[in-house]
């Protein structure tokens, strides 16, 4: 008898994968790990002091990450649901047209945030927290990252010509 292969496939909704609590957490350690002490960044931030990066990166690696991506209901999400209303903590709700301008001005560093949350999640899920993930895996990661901000990018699209 054959022992079943587990899916590999990586859900549209990773809270599929993991709870709400958990993948709130992993996007909070991403985002919170890169280099937010950089002098540029505080000289621009200074000069735009309506716009929050991290809470942006968080918000949107999470919304990619369930499957959403029209900026509007991610707005909506930032009002009305509690895990993306922890992620802004003290901010106001983002609006859709920030999220939009965000993420096509930032989509590297949203690429680089969903990929870190992609591996993460399948490390836990197939229980391979020490382990390297295997090249074919990460590249299927890194392809599904990519995946979603064309989506996303198409939704943006679609509602700038509305």
């Amino acid at each position: 008898m054959m022992k079943a292969t587990p899916d590999l496939n990586l859900p549209w909704d990773l809270s599929e994968w993991a709870g709400m609590v958990q993948l709130c957490a992993w996007v909070e350690e991403g985002v919170g790990g890169l280099d937010w002490g950089n002098p540029e960044l505080g000289t621009w931030l200074q000069a735009h002091p309506d716009v929050q990066p991290q809470v942006l990166l968080s918000v949107l690696t999470l919304a990619y990450a369930l499957g959403m991506y029209d900026a509007e209901e991610i707005e909506n999400a930032c009002y009305n649901q509690p895990a993306f209303q922890n992620l802004r903590g003290k901010f106001p709700p983002p609006r859709a047209a920030q999220l939009s301008r965000f993420r096509r001005e930032n989509r590297g560093l949203l690429k680089y945030c969903l990929f870190e949350l992609f591996k993460r999640a399948f490390k836990e899920r197939f229980e391979t927290t020490g382990a390297l993930i295997p090249a074919g895996i990460r590249k299927h990661l890194l392809e599904s990252s990519v995946a979603r901000l064309d989506i996303a990018r198409q939704m943006g699209r679609g509602s700038d010509s509305l």
